[in-house]
């Protein structure tokens, strides 16, 4: 691959592949031989339904293929205003029920049971309309992001998932947790006329930890390489492995992955044509639209984001604790949205530059104040977009922050 050529990587697209694979086979599973299907909110409960051997869909995960990949976002927020309802990113889920027609990749069968959580109001309230709209079961699992922490986390938290993350929540709020998962299997259980299986659920932890140890060993690769391998397109791409995570076919494709990264870095590849700065993208969202521009108009590449680093975050070291124990733990507290972890994140990867999405840019903000008070550069946006309000705060950051590479 030829520096610039943007070229999708092999394993990228063989992930791509598999995901559509798994959908159809799991829609025709359901649709024709009565199987079952879950659907639930990320980071809640994927690995219970994998060990009951029922195929699950993430919430955040379904929104995003509407949204952001077929781009249907317009269509499916006009349905819901249809109907009363005001769009957002969670509800586009709802949205292909109430349209199966155009929903993308064929839509979704009917779970057996949705999960639906009280991390806030508006989300709970869409999984019991869309429960509705399926006619199926909703279960509401407790989940408060602001009640996690027993104090505030200890600089360098990142670095305590593995082994020390009792250290980060609170000790009731965690074993409340657990007994709330126990009764939720216990339903199952007997809804489903299954066992749980709690070596296969054993399984399951260990080959996320597997998995992320491969996923840390690429992206380390990534971040030292010059110039960058891996597009951020690809690096965002990648993420859909964590939603089947520890199964045996994602640890084979993150494996095949860090394969090509080796090759690719050993080859000195480039995946854009040059790197007159490197910026980092504190958002959780996708490659931007505005990144186009920021390459070929200033030659700035944004080289990472929040989904390239905080996958190793989900590895647990299970001979501290049980699996379930060290999963309540994770659902508690798997990353913070926090400005010193984005720092270190930036530095990482040798960014000069970080961006983030402010709703008012002139305003003062925490992350603007802890980025700079690091050295970094800090470009303020209120918003994904390719227009010429987005062009002209580009383009006074780099002028003013970065003309001369810094």
């Amino acid at each position: 691959m030829k520096p610039g050529e943007q070229t999708r990587l092999a394993s990228v697209d063989a992930v791509r592949a598999h995901q559509r694979t798994w959908l159809e086979e799991t829609r025709a599973a359901v649709g024709e031989g009565g199987g079952r299907f879950a659907i639930c909110n990320a980071d809640d409960f994927e690995e219970i339904f994998t060990a009951f051997g029922i195929p699950v869909m993430v919430v955040n995960y379904w929104n995003s293929i509407v949204t952001f990949s077929e781009r249907k976002g317009p269509h499916f927020g006009a349905v819901l205003r249809e109907r009363g309802y005001t769009p957002n990113m969670f509800s586009m889920g709802l949205a292909t029920t109430l349209d199966p027609a155009e929903a993308p990749w064929g839509g979704l069968p009917k779970p057996t049971i949705m999960i639906g959580t009280t991390r806030d109001e508006t989300q709970l309230r869409v999984m019991e309309l869309w429960a509705r709209a399926f006619g199926c079961e909703c279960y509401p699992l407790d989940f408060s992001w602001t009640s996690q922490y027993r104090q505030l986390p200890p600089p360098g938290w990142w670095n305590l998932h593995f082994s020390r993350s009792g250290e980060m929540i609170d000790p009731a709020r965690h074993a409340e947790r657990v007994r709330q998962m126990e009764r939720l299997i216990a339903h199952l259980e007997e809804r489903l006329d299954q066992p749980f299986d709690h070596a296969r659920f054993r399984e399951i932890m260990e080959g996320i930890n597997e998995q992320m140890a491969l996923w840390q060993e690429a992206f380390d690769l990534i971040a030292t390489a010059r110039p960058l391998p891996v597009s951020l397109r690809d690096q965002t791409a990648l993420y859909q492995l964590n939603w089947q995570r520890g199964t045996a076919p994602n640890i084979a494709l993150m494996r095949d992955f860090l394969t090509e990264v080796r090759q690719l870095v050993a080859d000195g590849a480039g995946c854009y044509p040059q790197e007159r700065f490197r910026l980092y993208l504190a958002t959780s969202g996708n490659d931007p639209l505005y990144h186009r521009y920021l390459r070929e108009r200033w030659g700035g590449a944004i080289v990472s984001s929040r989904y390239s680093g905080i996958a190793p975050m989900y590895a647990r070291d299970l001979s501290r604790e049980g699996p379930l124990e060290a999963l309540a733990a994770r659902q508690l507290f798997l990353f913070d949205k926090e400005p010193h972890w984005e720092v270190h994140e930036a530095k990482r990867w040798g960014a000069q530059g970080v961006i983030g999405l402010e709703r008012d840019p002139s305003l003062p903000s925490r992350y603007r104040r802890v980025v700079e008070a690091a050295g970094l550069a800090y470009l303020a946006l209120p918003r994904d977009a390719d227009d010429e309000e987005i062009h002209g705060l580009i383009d006074r950051f780099v002028e003013t922050r970065m003309v001369d590479g810094r």
